[in-house]
């Protein structure tokens, strides 16, 4: 703890008292008199500091900024004197964390989420909640998903606000909301499946019911009402209602009443673009850089309203400077780009680094005033939010500097403002980060999801992995693991599910390949060693799901581990069956194996690499998907 802290008020004085623990790690900090005070408005920099042997002076605008600048303090807490200011080119910069594809995160574990954001310096965590909060009067809403209750969600705003980071809320007013639409209370309130009936009185009472609740939970007046891949609008109830409508018009209508149920509620909105984009396109498409939309289309957006440009993928610098353009010229925008964690057990880093570094130039570029990463879960949830704080600080250090973000300075700040080590995430990437991935494909391939759940003797990836050698790189990179783990300690419990799951690739990557290689030519030596790794991956599968266990109940509601035990507990069931069924041949009990007989096919193949198109789903690969 510092010596003295002078010049706050009592409120920012406790939430600096309260940082984790590693912050004060070493005593660095106790015999530093640290005086505070707000700089002047208009000042251009957000952030000054000073420090002269035992005395430093931080002048800052935001609180957040003076949480960023305690950060930058710790990064040269070896330094006798040094001066620092900072000015910052993106004003709103944060990460939205996905709450709604079958993971809740716990409350506390959000906490200690902010408590890095601060030190890092984002400004605004976005939850993005489906149904996953509690709606008076709707009790199926966040019913067996571990909803949030509104207490709940006051109180995360009040202790994010203790460092000047904004709650904001992402919801639905339109589209994905198949989940509480499943219910039968809500069969008069749908489209389809997912989508809400536009031009329904009871669909904009819920609406406004939603927003006021927004609006009484979170300090933030924004509210982002997603309203993103309503593929298939005004096909369903809606046409049999009204007929035949252009989706764009029923689109453009429902958001100006949507606008007005906001500001009955006294929030403002933001919606992604992606429809509004694709339905006015000659072409129908979303990324259209040099399409052109119709002025009278735009006079139809409120003007106040956010427009939410997202892209998770594009690496082309052109595309993305000129789709930043369409969307600064067309009104407020917004960027929402990678943290790709989506259909996946880890982060991959190189794709996100490669996508978000052009990106954040054009937003900076443009003077596009918020700009945030998103932590997506479809299908699962596998992945840890945690794997994704390194990512949450490069954002950070996008928006307080001008130049591209050197790696070598995102991991010296990383460690001050977590004490956690850049490599240890980047060695977690390395599950999907595989040396084969398709360099022309938009879409990163997500091996360590498919490989790991695949049937293993119906294993409709066998072909893909053909000769590709994944099983040695799974090899080493649970060496990589195993080693930052030893030098992680306690402070490495995230890396307990990459390190096991690596251990479970490396021998099953291959597994399928050689088993049925070794069938083909009737290798029954070879054979009995297949049956003996199947008995070694039943252990491993298992030693990985009660790790990946323990890691969901320390961060998230428990309520989704029961889908993840259903794979879990299948791939067990599964492997235990190949053993068996291989036994069974290999006594002469069976004269032959069907399953291995079925030719095998490319699926994810180009050539050399994996990835043709799109990232894989479970559903791909067994039948047991809802994410």
């Amino acid at each position: 703890m510092f010596r003295q802290i002078t010049g706050i008020q009592e409120d920012i004085l406790g939430a600096i008292q309260g940082l984790p623990s590693f912050y004060f790690e070493g005593g660095w900090a106790d015999d530093i008199s640290l005086e505070c005070y707000r700089l002047p408005d208009g000042t251009e920099e957000i952030l000054r500091i000073t420090k002269e042997k035992e005395r430093c002076r931080i002048g800052f605008q935001e609180k957040i900024h003076l949480f960023r600048a305690l950060g930058i303090l710790r990064e040269n807490a070896g330094k006798t004197e040094f001066d620092s200011d900072e000015k910052m080119y993106i004003s709103r910069i944060g990460v939205m964390i996905d709450a709604s594809r079958n993971s809740v995160p716990d409350a506390a574990f959000l906490c200690s989420v902010l408590d890095r954001m601060a030190l890092m310096g984002l400004n605004c965590l976005i939850l993005y909640m489906e149904d996953v909060y509690e709606l008076e009067g709707e009790p199926r809403f966040g019913y067996m998903r571990g909803g949030y209750t509104q207490e709940t969600l006051r109180q995360l705003d009040d202790y994010g606000d203790q460092y000047g980071i904004r709650i904001i809320a992402s919801i639905q007013v339109l589209g994905h909301l198949e989940k509480v639409l499943r219910y039968p209370e809500y069969a008069s309130l749908q489209d389809s499946s997912s989508c809400l009936l536009a031009d329904n009185e009871k669909t904009y009472e819920l609406i406004g019911k939603m927003l006021r609740t927004m609006g009484q939970c979170f300090r933030s007046r924004l509210v982002i009402v997603g309203m993103d891949e309503t593929h298939g609008l005004g096909q369903g109830r809606y046409r049999q209602q009204h007929g035949a409508c252009r989706p764009l018009d029923i689109f453009l209508d429902h958001l100006q009443r949507v606008h007005a149920l906001a500001q009955e509620n006294g929030v403002e909105i933001a919606l992604y673009s992606d429809m509004l984009l694709s339905y006015s396109s000659p072409k129908h498409a979303y990324l259209d850089p040099g399409g052109e939309i119709d002025p009278q289309i735009c006079a139809r957006i409120p003007k106040d309203a956010g427009l939410i440009y997202w892209d998770y993928y594009s690496r082309d610098p052109a595309l993305l400077d000129g789709m930043m353009k369409r969307h600064r010229d067309m009104g407020n925008p917004i960027y929402a780009g990678p943290l790709l964690s989506v259909s996946s057990f880890c982060v991959n880093y190189p794709h996100t680094f490669q996508t978000a570094e052009h990106a954040l130039m054009a937003v900076k570029k443009y003077r596009i005033s918020m700009a945030y990463g998103c932590l997506w879960h479809d299908d699962g949830a596998e992945c840890c939010d945690w794997l994704g704080l390194l990512g949450m600080q490069y954002y950070a250090e996008s928006a307080y500097r001008e130049t591209p973000v050197s790696q070598e300075a995102l991991s010296v700040r990383f460690a001050a403002c977590t004490g956690l080590c850049a490599g240890w995430f980047t060695d977690a990437a390395l599950l999907d980060a595989v040396p084969c991935s398709n360099p022309e494909n938009r879409w990163p391939p997500n091996p360590s999801k498919y490989l790991l759940w695949q049937d293993p003797l119906e294993g409709i990836y066998d072909e893909d992995l053909r000769g590709l050698g994944l099983d040695l790189h799974y090899e080493k990179t649970a060496e990589l693991l195993e080693a930052d783990a030893e030098k992680a300690g306690e402070e490495g419990w995230f890396l307990q599910v990459p390190l096991l799951l690596a251990k479970v690739l490396h021998l099953k990557a291959a597994l399928g390949e050689r088993l049925h290689l070794h069938y083909k030519v009737g290798d029954r030596a070879a054979l009995q060693e297949d049956e003996e790794r199947f008995e070694v991956l039943l252990q491993q599968v298992n030693e990985l799901r009660l790790a990946h266990r323990q890691q969901w109940m320390q961060t998230c509601s428990p309520f989704g581990w029961s889908r993840l035990d259903l794979r879990y507990g299948g791939l067990i069931a599964r492997v235990e069956t190949a053993r068996y069924r291989l036994g069974q041949y290999l006594d002469g009990s069976l004269s032959g194996l069907p399953e291995l007989e079925v030719p095998r096919y490319e699926r994810d193949r180009c050539g050399q690499f994996l990835g043709k198109g799109i990232w894989k789903v479970y559903g791909e690969s067994v039948t047991l998907s809802d994410g």
